[in-house]
């Protein structure tokens, strides 16, 4: 069978040659070179969470913004495993995982919560997008700390019209999502730990509105996790990203 798989996957690469999703080297989904802007990892200062930061792999910018891009909204499902493994050596080097063995026995259960897109974003894109980085960072974070952690699909959002990036600041992002980011009625956070993991952070309002509402119902959030960030007074200018 692993032979097989193996002819399947030349014969495929034969047919539909791909490039990397950063620079378009041939024959890789993301090449050494442009993984490694994946590790350029930074911590911001975030009081709401229980380690003090958020986190990120990288800035968003240049062949990294391409990369996320073409996974995130050109369906490049190829950069699933690359990215995965961005967040989970993210996790790793921020301290995470010391933080889960040192509280274990003082919670029920550890939940690792996808930020949650619009209907409109699942249904033009075809996929929770987030939902394998989630899901691999759960595993990786079960093999390494002994304990019961788990994806938990725990936020959504209504009613939110446009894309994140064409707002112009903290301000009015923060009043497009005010009152849109809630718990699902069939989750539980009381008495657990939750790691929210996101794309991009720009200026943050999703993340802070997506902490505050789960400590509003009873988590306690360790961190975020994010594979790009756009530093303060960065933003996203849309029609740059319009040439992805």
């Amino acid at each position: 069978m692993d032979s097989m798989t193996r002819a399947c996957s030349q014969v495929i690469d034969l047919l539909f040659p791909r490039g990397c999703a950063g620079c378009d080297k041939p024959d890789d989904v993301l090449c050494e070179d442009c993984m490694a802007l994946f590790s350029h990892s930074s911590a911001q200062i975030f009081d709401s969470v229980a380690m003090g930061s958020w986190f990120a792999c990288g800035w968003y910018r240049g062949t990294v913004r391409k990369a996320v891009l073409a996974w995130k909204d050109h369906g490049d499902e190829e950069c699933d495993r690359p990215f995965s493994e961005a967040i989970c050596r993210l996790a790793e080097i921020s301290g995470v995982i010391d933080f889960i063995r040192g509280r274990q026995n003082s919670y029920r259960a550890v939940f690792v919560v996808p930020a949650p897109s619009s209907r409109a974003s699942m249904r033009r894109r075809g996929r929770r997008h987030m939902m394998p980085i989630v899901k691999r960072l759960a595993s990786f974070l079960r093999r390494k700390t002994g304990c019961k952690v788990m994806v938990c699909d725990a936020l959504e959002n209504k009613g939110i019209k446009g894309k994140s990036v064409q707002t112009k600041g903290a301000a009015q992002r923060s009043q497009r999502l005010k009152g849109h980011v809630s718990v699902r009625s069939s989750v539980s956070l009381q008495n657990t730990m939750v790691i929210l993991v996101d794309d991009i952070v720009t200026t943050g309002a999703t993340m802070r509105s997506c902490v505050e509402t789960m400590r509003k119902n009873g988590a306690t959030v360790i961190t975020v996790l994010a594979l790009a960030h756009t530093p303060a007074g960065k933003r996203v200018d849309e029609s740059m990203q319009a040439q992805y």
